[in-house]
């Protein structure tokens, strides 16, 4: 019952087939991509973040690195208009001032023009001009008001030209202890329509830049620039003499480096394979996982049909029905063994005969599977037909016995024989008279009837020894004796011998119910198929 339950719950488990035939996706896969994306995700936005950042702060390190290399630019164009001042004060000669400032004029040097001029007392006017002509007298206002700003300390004064076709940058200082009534101006030039260019050579090759005069970022106060300035900028003031010049940069490029900054497309692609490739896994898990649990169970389902099958191949070999014999109670068991699903080769039968006779025999062929069970059946139906012919249960063996050839059919038997004369209470065994455990002896084994009589013993029957054979006591009777004693499936004991007769009718052919009995003698769950026949005396 245990099998075919299991194969209804096989049948009903795949009745809409296999499982592997679901095209949907399961959820794991689903959960697998979504956190997967999420993940992705997240490794790109931190790639990206952490590409930006270092992009970002190597922006303001270069940028600041260019405002220090022009705030150093500032003692080289303040040495030589104070030493060529310093020596003109010195000589009070002009042409040592234009003998130490003139290579420093022109293509070779830093300045366009560079003059000196006396403004005390009376109005501004120039002493020497050394190169070209300066240009700031002739911008509005001229260079009254600039003048005005320089202090007699040595601080240098800057301003800017940029209202002109060519914009230049002025310079003007009066050296400390030197009075204040001649200074020392100059010029230099800014790039044409304030465009720079900077050499592909130089360390900030790759920045965009603008430099403003003063610490405001104002395009009135623009000195020069590399273009337009987009995205992320940084800035950064430096002092330039009483001035300020601002730098403002942008990259061109990557800062970085080239493998920071496709850094996030690698990890987005990665990360979309890797999750690709998880949920691929898992469903591909899932369904065979699927696949073999739903194999599982048919076969399973199969093992249960092929079982039941040999199951009913090996009851089909079995008597449909024990006969009824007055005065004897039979019962039988057989449970088949639950190793493997081939059909065994034990049987029993009984055969009433006539003139109150019965012959009974239980046989266990060797082996398994559809050549035992052909076997049984024909050995089965060689007894009844040797029964069939007279003769007691040695004659009916040794005819078996010259039947059964094991060189060549492959086979052996062993096969337990009897005759029950039921008026007389007695019982003639195969070949030899039954053993019974007693120390080291073999002995007959008495057979008590109903009232206590002790029965004739088997008698001994002659029979060729290569066919039958007997164990030695000790092995499987002292077994069988302690579950006969333990199923205790005989009349109550109310005494030996007469005693026996003095047992109230009530008692007479209690005992326990004889399928219990069997039952624990032969129970289900063994391994080999086990047949059992028990008799029993009613009067």
């Amino acid at each position: 019952m245990a099998e075919i339950s299991s194969v209804d719950a096989v049948r009903a488990g795949t009745s809409g087939g296999p499982v592997t035939s679901r095209r949907t996706p399961h959820r794991l896969p689903l959960a697998v991509v979504l956190l997967g994306a999420a993940l992705t995700t997240i490794l790109t936005w931190a790639a990206a973040s952490a590409n930006t950042s270092s992009d970002h702060r190597l922006l303001h390190l270069q940028v600041r690195q260019a405002a220090s290399a022009l705030g150093a630019v500032l003692p080289s164009i303040a040495t030589p208009l104070t030493a060529a001042f310093d020596s003109s004060a010195a000589t009070h000669n002009t042409k040592a001032f234009q003998q130490i400032i003139s290579p420093s004029v022109g293509a070779a040097g830093p300045f366009l023009s560079v003059s000196l001029w006396q403004v005390s007392p009376g109005p501004p006017k120039p002493l020497v001009v050394v190169g070209a002509q300066p240009v700031l007298p002739n911008e509005p206002g001229g260079v009254a008001a600039f003048f005005r700003q320089i202090k007699p300390d040595g601080t240098l004064s800057v301003t800017s030209i940029i209202g002109g076709s060519t914009p230049r940058l002025g310079y003007g200082e009066i050296p400390a202890d030197q009075g204040d009534t001649v200074l020392v101006y100059a010029e230099s030039a800014l790039p044409p329509n304030k465009k720079a260019v900077i050499p592909k050579n130089s360390g900030f090759s790759d920045l965009n830049f603008a430099l403003y005069l003063g610490r405001k970022v104002d395009p009135s106060t623009l000195l020069e620039t590399t273009g337009n300035l987009t995205g992320y900028h940084a800035q950064t003031s430096v002092t330039f003499g009483d001035r300020a010049l601002t730098l403002v940069g942008t990259t061109k490029g990557p800062l970085a480096g080239g493998l920071s900054a496709d850094l996030p497309l690698i990890a987005a692609l990665l990360g979309a394979l890797l999750t690709v490739g998880a949920a691929v896994t898992a469903e591909y898990l899932i369904r065979r996982r699927r696949l073999a649990e739903f194999l599982a169970m048919e076969n399973a389902r199969l093992y249960v049909e092929q079982r039941t099958i040999a199951e009913t191949l090996q009851h089909s070999l079995l008597p449909g029905a024990i006969p009824h014999v007055d005065g004897l109670e039979i019962a039988v068991r057989y449970a088949p063994g639950i190793g493997g699903i081939e059909v065994g080769g034990d049987w029993y039968d009984v055969i009433p005969r006539g003139e109150g006779s019965v012959f009974f025999f239980v046989g266990d062929v060797s082996g398994r599977g559809l050549g035992a069970a052909t076997t049984m059946g024909y050995l089965r139906h060689a007894i009844r037909a040797y029964a069939a012919q007279g003769g007691g249960p040695g004659a009916v063996l040794s005819k078996l016995g010259d039947l059964v050839d094991r060189a060549s059919d492959g086979y052996f038997a062993t096969v337990l024989c009897g005759q029950i004369d039921v008026g007389r209470h007695t019982p003639h065994c195969g070949l030899r008279r039954p053993l019974c455990p007693s120390g080291d002896r073999r002995e007959g084994c008495p057979v008590h009837g109903p009232r206590g009589r002790t029965s004739h013993r088997c008698p001994a029957a002659r029979s060729s020894p290569r066919d039958h054979h007997h164990r030695a006591p000790g092995d499987i009777r002292p077994s069988l004796h302690r579950w006969a004693r333990r199923a205790s499936w005989r009349e109550p004991r109310c005494g030996a011998g007469p005693a026996a007769g003095n047992c109230p009718r009530s008692s007479r052919g209690r005992g326990r119910p004889r399928g219990q009995v069997l039952a624990e003698l032969a129970p289900d769950g063994s391994d080999d198929d086990i047949a059992i026949l028990g008799v029993k005396w009613l009067r």
